[in-house]
């Protein structure tokens, strides 16, 4: 257990510089003498592989990219229906997927838990073995633990509503009965983890320590978890007093976030997914598919790659799963601020739109890798027998060369045409012009926060509290980065549609619509019996293109009912926990 820990951690630290990884020395299992011998880089090689809890709620590492939870809402839509290990379409489809029994594609518990059990275990022989170690040395390792156990029990939360709290200590059997806390209750733990944490972590670290836990990164993470917590007392019809004093609490963990040194939104949003460290990115998950050696791969590169990379790598698999909808591709506004809309711009729909469509969208006729993308209807299209170079062409290829590599297909209810059912491909979590993903997976590193999410949540916060003004004010600093002028809002409902258009065009494909739908309570309204769509471009032979907006779900609607507000605890726990009394969240 502890080589596979310690192996972890090197993948998700230091990206910033390679070469001066800790040397870690593997061993076979988890033993305190080993651990607690004094030896201050032993101790520091364990809290390395704690942060495997971080890395594993990265959207583009498990297995299958089964948890990019994106697809489970209106913003992207996935090829494949019942491959692959993936369950989004069957999810959004099929209502006998959620049971009493568990959260199933959303269940953490048991491994959440484990989890939890490993960060109590640290802190609890902290305070007995402190004076073996520096002051400062052990309360930073201390602080690190208690951000990580926050992110444990918040992802945790986020599935469930309220959950059992363990506390500090470590449970045993007899300790095994304990019941439930409130939805509320179970966050205000949670920022209390992270308000302590924040004390005690750095402001930064050397860059052979990049990657971990800062001051910044957990009063960024407070500023969410607060809003959560806001948004689950709002619910519950609490007593305003209670909601303001949590809105409140995003807004100043906002504000302790932007104080930190060297906060700040970078100027070039596209900038943000192809340099991993700069101002903004908060915290970030680090792979290494090019350097085996150094730990762990994803397989993004697999699943978000445009169909046609595939022939133009030597036939490298590509399943070209992850669409995006035109839901999120029509939200995306004109440079000028003008809402796009097919009635004006539908001749030439992909120009002269806002700098974040491109960064996020792979769309019919974006350069991509020296060839344009193209995904029209393939039909009456004779593929060549391999891409042709030709440095005379503006694309790199012939003029006559156009069949659609990226050709758009009809979704089905089994199986997957391994190509978009959208007409778009997602850019964010791709490297152009890299090719060690073949052999060796994925190295695009994942932003588990950056600071324009801080700024829309403090926005967010301000409005509910009766400030439009400053919350306007507030939100604008992130579109005066991609040079788009203030929106009009008079009143908190106005103030929300701007806010929600913000976080689906800002956020996109970062892990954050399916979860403010359901903090919101709104997916009902937007998941619950609607169909997603996409773009069905055919090409004329004069080369004349044609588009068609289509629905993409094969004639099916989808499902989102009021109890997956909160998913079901697993039964296994309802029946071993005695205080539990066999309870479930609501409607299950």
């Amino acid at each position: 257990m502890k080589r596979y820990i310690f192996i972890v951690a090197a993948a998700l630290l230091g990206a910033a510089s390679c070469n001066k990884f800790v040397d870690l020395a593997p061993t076979t299992f988890y033993s305190e003498s080993v651990v607690w011998n004094g030896s201050e880089a032993n101790l520091d090689k364990y809290v390395y592989g704690l942060y495997a809890a971080v890395r594993d709620r990265s959207e583009l590492y498990n297995s299958n990219m089964r948890d990019f939870t994106d697809a489970y809402s209106d913003l992207v839509k996935t090829c494949s229906y019942d491959q692959y290990g993936q369950s989004y379409n069957i999810c959004l489809l099929e209502e006998t997927t959620f049971t009493s029994a568990g959260a199933s594609a959303f269940e953490i518990w048991s491994d959440s838990y484990s989890r939890i059990k490993r960060e109590n275990q640290f802190l609890r022989d902290a305070a007995a073995n402190a004076s073996k170690y520096s002051d400062s040395f052990l309360k930073t390792r201390v602080a690190e633990v208690r951000f990580i156990r926050a992110l444990s029990y918040f992802y945790l939360i986020r599935v469930y509503g309220g959950v059992v709290i363990r506390g500090d200590g470590v449970d045993g059997p007899a300790q095994n009965s304990k019941p439930r806390s409130g939805e509320a209750d179970s966050w205000s733990y949670v920022m209390g983890n992270l308000r302590s944490a924040a004390e005690d972590l750095p402001a930064s670290w050397t860059s052979n320590y990049y990657g971990r836990a800062t001051k910044a990164a957990a009063y960024g993470f407070l500023s969410r978890a607060a809003l959560y917590k806001a948004c689950a007392l709002k619910n519950a019809g609490a007593p305003a007093d209670s909601v303001a004093k949590a809105y409140q609490d995003v807004i100043d963990a906002a504000d302790a976030c932007a104080a930190q040194p060297g906060v700040g939104l970078v100027a070039d949003y596209a900038s943000l997914f192809s340099n991993q460290v700069n101002k903004e990115n908060l915290l970030t998950v680090s792979f290494f598919g090019n350097d085996v050696a150094k730990g762990l791969s994803h397989r993004g590169d697999v699943f978000f790659r445009p169909r046609g990379d595939s022939q133009f790598h030597d036939g490298a698999p590509v399943y070209a799963v992850f669409g995006p909808t035109s839901e999120l591709v029509d939200s995306y506004e004109m440079a000028d601020g003008t809402p796009f809309s097919w009635e004006t711009y539908g001749t030439d729909p992909y120009a002269g739109r806002e700098p974040r469509f491109y960064a996020t969208i792979l769309y019919n006729g974006a350069t991509w890798e020296k060839r344009t993308i193209r995904t029209y209807d393939q039909t009456g299209y004779v593929a060549p027998a391999a891409p042709r170079l030709d440095s005379t062409s503006p694309d790199g290829y012939p003029a006559e060369d156009k069949y659609p590599y990226d050709y758009i297909a009809k979704f089905e209810t089994s199986g997957s045409p391994a190509t978009t059912v959208t007409g778009y491909y997602m850019r964010k979590w791709i490297t152009e012009g890299d090719t060690d993903w073949i052999k060796n997976g994925g190295s695009h590193y994942w932003i588990a926060l950056r600071y324009a999410e801080v700024l829309l949540n403090k926005a967010e916060a301000q409005a509910q509290n009766g400030d439009v003004p400053s919350a306007l004010i507030t939100l604008q600093q992130v579109r005066d980065r991609v040079g788009l002028p203030a929106p009009a809002a008079a009143t908190l409902d106005d103030f929300m549609k701007v806010l929600e258009h913000e976080r689906i065009v800002e956020l996109a494909g970062e892990g954050f619509r399916y979860w403010d739908l359901r903090r919101w309570r709104r997916a009902v309204e937007v998941i619950n019996g609607k169909q997603a769509h996409g773009c069905w471009i055919t090409r004329a032979p004069d080369g004349t293109l044609t588009y068609k907006q289509v629905e993409v779900d094969a004639g099916k609607n989808r499902v989102f009912l009021d109890r997956y507000y909160a998913f079901a605890i697993p039964e296994e726990e309802r029946n071993t926990n005695p205080a539990l009394n066999n309870e479930n969240n609501p409607g299950w």
